[in-house]
């Protein structure tokens, strides 16, 4: 598949085109370094925008912090919001009055990400981003998924894939007064 083949929206019969980062898309999602890779040269000028401009950055868990989230490592899943809050902020914090956990599509974080961004590179940088990860995200045995954690109004902001048996993605933070 060439480079505008892997940019292609798969749920529309007139695809856009991004011009993006110099890293292609990769080929194989087994390919973690590719990944995380792409992914990393594609966030670059990219920023989520709340109460403050906050830059998008990779976020990759470890093979170690995958057997705490989810025990039966032939079948992995993401898991669901306390779960993954428990492994980023910690038990005690979670149980605190206040602290939020939600787990939610994809597709409404990169709605709001694609239309917050300023410059026209940082629109199809955003848009590039979507792309992969919905290429990305078709192949058999991925998924994806949009976590928000915290206490208001600071709140973290994770959009992992569950990629070959690691979780990767991007993080932020979203600022909400």
């Amino acid at each position: 598949m060439d480079y505008f083949e892997a940019l292609k929206t798969s749920d529309t019969s007139n695809p856009s085109f991004y011009a993006h980062s110099p890293v292609p898309v990769p080929k194989d999602a087994s390919d973690i370094g590719s990944v995380i890779a792409y992914i990393k040269a594609t966030c670059d000028d990219v920023y989520f925008t709340s109460d403050s401009d906050e830059p998008v950055e990779v976020y990759q868990l470890s093979a170690a912090g995958l057997s705490m989230l989810e025990a039966d490592s032939d079948k992995l899943t993401l898991p669901d919001a306390k779960a993954f809050a428990v492994f980023v902020a910690g038990e005690v914090t979670t149980a605190e009055e206040g602290f939020m956990a939600e787990k939610l599509p994809v597709s409404k974080f990169f709605s709001r990400l694609c239309g917050q961004q300023v410059s026209e590179r940082q629109k199809r940088l955003a848009k590039s981003l979507e792309c992969a990860f919905a290429k990305l995200t078709s192949m058999p045995g991925t998924e994806s998924a949009y976590y928000r954690i915290g206490f208001l109004p600071n709140v973290e902001v994770y959009v992992v894939m569950l990629i070959d048996g690691q979780i990767v993605g991007i993080k932020t933070l979203s600022v909400e007064t």
